[in-house]
């Protein structure tokens, strides 16, 4: 993973999952916490790409916190570290990016990535939402110019 190609939104969004999973006790920093980091942006395109697949954003973004909460926590400073199926995306989202002609690694490789490497509660998630590539990509080609 070169993070030099990540873009500044992006490398905000990985910040803050790391940040999120220090604030919530967690040990490891899981695709959630990105996800999460992604729809909390400022100005978020994921958010607003989100909704503009009929999805309440405030609904989406709360299950999303409840399964945050649901993590195991630690106790102490302990330090948090990314986990396999995280540094997984984070990897294959510069593929997303290549493969869009794209030279940098922007928000929507990162969750294009997640939704091809999606963990179990990822998955579950995008799946009782109805998120999968060919509806995210449809609503981003609404928006990207």
């Amino acid at each position: 993973m070169n993070i030099s190609k990540f873009t500044q939104k992006s490398l905000e969004a990985v910040k803050a999952a790391e940040k999120l999973a220090y604030e919530y006790g967690n040990q490891q920093i899981e695709q959630i916490h990105l996800l999460y980091a992604l729809l909390s942006l400022e100005d978020s395109l994921i958010l607003n790409l989100i909704g503009k697949m009929g999805i309440s954003k405030e609904m989406f973004t709360d299950e999303v916190l409840n399964i945050i909460n649901k993590l195991p926590k630690v106790g102490g400073s302990s330090s948090s570290y990314i986990s396999n199926s995280l540094n997984k995306v984070l990897i294959s989202a510069e593929d997303e990016s290549k493969a869009m002609g794209d030279e940098y690694v922007s928000v929507e490789h990162l969750l294009l990535s997640m939704i091809r490497n999606a963990d179990s509660s990822i998955s579950n998630l995008f799946k009782n939402y109805g998120i999968n590539r060919e509806s995210f990509l449809k609503v981003l080609s609404s928006v990207k110019i």
